[in-house]
């Protein structure tokens, strides 16, 4: 027979058995995870019709002459390459992406931690033959992560098969999770216990900030293996077992341990943590300003001065600037000051206060002195120039005002006095026939004389009636008389038009009545005080009593008197003290009385006496100030009550009053510090209280570091002598906590506890149990179950729960299994493959934070919602699928060609 029909027969076959390959890729290229696969071909056996031949000295070499025989199907591969991910929605779908594949099982459900043992060592990572043969459980592998649940929870494939994964734990991995709780300890009166876990295996529960009023608060310690536990342990019933619980709580959440406490019972009060407030410190602070004479006076830090008034003394014109310290009671600051003229400057006062004080030792002084020196009323008052004695009038022309001797040729001579001052005397009928007569017009103000002026000399006759009817005329009208005393001359003739008027004359006056501090002051008729000045000049004089002194030269009265007092000056006292001053300036002060040249004490009282109005003297309150008061001296405040032992001793001043010493944090070894609290005044001094030994010198430097820092001038100091009290053990510390053991998310029963989602999370990655998501998870140590609303699955393949109080249980982790050869796996139907003997064992994915080694990163991330497609390409396969379909059909015609040669050698014989 023909070697080519042999050829041909077995193209054939090999092409039919691709285009049974390329027709299974078509039909699957809808199928969740399909791996499409590919048939390759090898050339079959070649027969030799030559051998080869290896060359010579003669010829070359000759190649061997061969036949093939055919074409044989060589394998057919499965293309391991990932297909697109398509997100579904559907919170139990999963996909990988990446080098992978879903580990599932078939068999007897598989919860127990020793069933499925997997080797997690370096270099291992698989399954131990001997537990694959106990559990009797049969493991597939799958891309395709469609998954559902059953009745119990148990998540399946669409066939049913439990999908594998570990359980996980808050805890130590290396332990066996048995879900005990550690032993019970006590704080001080405070039992605490601890939920189940190993976490917290080796802790112990310790005394932090203890003082009064310390917010409950904790703190986890993780290097030494302490849980701190701050609040108020000083005062009764502060500190509550609620309280704590919640403060260890909330520590331990932040810390990211998973494990809980209870706490029982209520805080022993621990006695002496705590003084009283310091109290009676003083800075050395200045007195409040106080006010004189329109003055204000503002002091320098100190007491010296407390108790103190400043008062005005001298205050006359030209008194010279001074002052004068009264240092015995009651005491006072004198000052000597012009105040009615007020040339001196505030500083030339306060520099000679100072100057006084300095001599008197006091080393307080007046800082500043502000505003103007004070006008007092009636403290400088000055007579008009109205006094006067009676003057004769004159006559003088109506006109010009000169004077005029005579008005018609008769001279007027009048009396003293002012009464006709401004009349004017006119002639009326002058006719021989009238007779001598005067009319007087008040209100004109015009004297009329009538006469015969005709005839020379014939009215001159009659001048003694002419002045009996001016006085009775003038009596007539109100005018006193006589105010004409006689009439000389001779008229002249007829008709008299001359015209005068009477001036000059004047009455007995005085200066008007003035008024000094409240004193009036009435004079004698006459010029004798006519612009004189009366000035108050001392209203504070060493000597008690009124004294006056008279300055003739200038025309000034000085007065000098307690005008600072009610009653210090009465009318009596002032009027001798005038007498007397104008005496003892006798016989300077002159007198216009021409009879009376000076004055002496024989005339005073009838012609120079000044009569003082009853009552007493204004008292000039402006000019003495308050008390000065508010000053003081440093003074140390007392610090009562001891802490721990310790006895404190503040440095004078008053920045501690109010403040306290507490103890703050005292854990075993706490190094010596101090803390100041401004707002809530508190010296918080925290160091080891629990071992003895704070060195008390350097706890005095940290003392007063603090105080420096927190800019409080002041020293805060314990004597040496002083012995720290420590705490007790039980006050100080419990005991270590042990005994404690893993919680698992899914133990032996299938029952699900609770694994803090939001913690770290460890796999028990030496077992693989069947996953489930149940419909309530149990709290470890109580009755408790919470529901699952909801859940969701991260990249590594981790199950969360939220639970219904908004907790978070981390349920399981799916696993993971990788191959050497993944296309050397046996295909199993439904999406399924199993392990072959070409394909190597099974790599298994170590769990999240697992304490072997982890081998975790050559996988892929696990999708939640997302599905991974077939990764069949049609065109590839389409395009397969012609190549395949000519190579048949060639195939076909050369076993129709050799049929063809045969028939011709069949014909040959015929």
């Amino acid at each position: 027979m023909l070697r080519s029909m042999y050829s041909g027969i077995s193209g054939m076959k090999a092409n039919q058995t691709k285009l049974d390959v390329i027709g299974n890729n078509i039909a699957n290229v809808g199928t969740t995870g399909f791996k499409s696969s590919t048939a390759r071909f090898q050339d079959m056996l070649s027969q030799s019709v030559k051998d080869s031949m290896a060359p010579n000295a003669n010829q070359g070499g000759v190649n061997s002459a061969q036949v093939g025989l055919g074409v044989k199907l060589a394998s057919i591969d499965s293309v391991m390459k990932q297909g697109n991910l398509q997100p579904t929605g559907r919170a139990l779908d999963m996909a990988i992406d990446g080098d992978g594949f879903f580990m599932v099982s078939k068999g007897s459900a598989v919860f127990g931690d020793n069933q499925l043992e997997v080797n997690q060592r370096s270099g291992a990572h698989n399954i131990t033959a001997q537990s694959m043969t106990n559990s009797g459980a049969q493991l597939m592998y799958t891309r395709d992560g469609a998954f559902s649940l059953d009745e119990q929870g148990n998540l399946i494939t669409a066939d049913g098969y439990r999908v594998m994964g570990y359980a996980l734990s808050n805890d130590d991995t290396s332990v066996a999770p048995s879900s005990q709780a550690p032993n019970k300890v006590n704080l001080d009166g405070l039992d605490i216990k601890f939920g189940p876990g190993s976490a917290l295996n080796g802790y112990k529960v310790v005394a932090g900030q203890i003082g009064p009023q310390t917010v409950t608060s904790a703190v986890v310690d993780s290097a030494n293996k302490q849980i701190v536990v701050n609040g108020d342990f000083a005062t009764t019933g502060a500190l509550t077992g609620a309280q704590v619980e919640s403060a260890i709580n909330k520590a331990l959440d932040s810390a990211g341990i998973a494990q809980s406490v209870t706490v029982a019972g209520k805080a022993d009060v621990i006695p002496k943590l705590s003084s009283e407030k310091a109290l009676g410190g003083l800075d050395d602070a200045a007195p409040g300003n106080v006010t004189a004479g329109g003055l204000t006076f503002q002091f320098g830090n100190g007491s010296q001065l407390e108790g103190y008034t400043i008062e005005l003394g001298k205050i006359g014109a030209n008194t010279t600037t001074d002052a004068h310290i009264q240092t015995t009671a009651p005491k006072k600051i004198i000052v000597d000051v012009d105040m009615v003229n007020g040339n001196v400057s505030n500083d030339d006062i306060k520099n000679i206060i100072n100057q006084r004080l300095g001599e008197q030792k006091i080393t307080q002084t007046v800082d500043k002195i502000t505003g103007s020196l004070a006008s007092l009323s009636q403290s400088n008052v000055a007579t008009d120039n109205l006094g006067s004695y009676k003057a004769q009038p004159g006559t003088v022309d109506a006109t010009t005002g000169a004077a005029k001797a005579n008005i018609g040729g008769l001279a007027f001579n009048f009396t003293n006095g002012g009464k006709l001052n401004g009349y004017t005397i006119k002639y009326g009928d002058t006719t021989p026939t009238s007779a001598v007569g005067v009319t007087v017009d008040k209100s004109n103000m015009v004297i009329t004389i009538t006469g015969d002026y005709t005839t020379a000399g014939t009215l001159g006759a009659n001048l003694t009636s002419l002045q009996t009817a001016f006085n009775n005329e003038l009596s007539k009208n109100g005018i006193s008389a006589p105010q004409l005393s006689s009439v000389t001359g001779s008229v002249t003739t007829s008709p008299v038009t001359d015209l005068g008027k009477i001036d000059n004359g004047s009455d007995d006056s005085k200066p008007s009545d003035i008024t000094v501090a409240n004193l009036k002051l009435s004079f004698p008729v006459g010029s004798a005080y006519n612009g004189y000045r009366f000035q108050i000049a001392d209203v504070a004089p060493a000597t008690p009593g009124v004294t006056a002194q008279c300055d003739a030269t200038n025309k000034i009265i000085t007065i000098s008197g307690d005008f600072l007092n009610p009653n210090g000056v009465s009318s009596t006292q002032l009027q001798n003290a005038i007498k007397s001053a104008i005496l003892s300036a006798s016989p300077a002060v002159q007198t216009n009385v021409a009879t009376d040249p000076v004055v002496n004490a024989a005339n005073y009282d009838t012609n120079y006496a000044i009569t003082v109005g009853s009552g007493t003297g204004k008292t000039y309150t402006s000019l003495v100030s308050d008390n000065i008061s508010g000053g003081s001296d440093k003074q140390a405040p007392q610090i009562k009550g001891e802490v721990l032992g310790l006895t404190f001793a503040a440095g004078p001043g008053a920045a501690l009053n109010g403040y306290t010493v507490q103890v703050g944090k005292v854990t075993q070894g706490t190094d010596t510090t101090v803390d100041v609290d401004t707002v809530n005044k508190k010296i918080i001094i925290n160091g080891d209280f629990v071992t003895p030994g704070i060195a008390i010198d350097r706890l005095n430097r940290k003392l007063n570091d603090a105080l420096s820092s927190a800019q409080i001038n002041q020293t805060l100091s314990v004597p040496t002598t002083s012995t720290v009290r420590k705490l007790s053990d039980s006050q100080a510390f419990s005991d270590i906590s042990d005994g404690g053991t893993p919680v698992e998310s899914l133990d032996g029963n299938g029952d699900v506890a609770f694994v803090d989602g939001t913690k770290v999370v460890k796999a028990y990655d030496g077992a693989l149990k069947t996953l489930r998501i149940p419909e309530k998870v149990k709290i470890p140590g109580t009755d408790t179950e919470l529901r699952i609303k909801s859940y969701t699955i991260d990249k590594n393949g981790i199950i969360n729960g939220v639970l219904e109080d908004g907790k978070v249980a981390a349920l399981g982790q799916v696993a993971m299994a990788g191959f050497k050869n993944a296309s050397g796996l046996t295909k199993l139907g439904g999406n399924l493959y199993s392990q072959s003997v070409n394909s190597g064992e099974a790599t298994i994915k170590s769990g999240s934070n697992t304490r072997d080694d982890d081998n975790s990163k050559g996988f892929g991330d696990a999708l939640q919602g997302m599905l991974e497609m077939s990764n069949v390409d049609l065109a590839e396969q389409f395009t397969d699928m012609i190549t395949a379909t000519r190579a048949f059909q060639a195939s076909s015609k050369m076993i129709n060609t050799g049929d063809e040669i045969l028939q011709d050698i069949i014909n040959l014989k015929r």
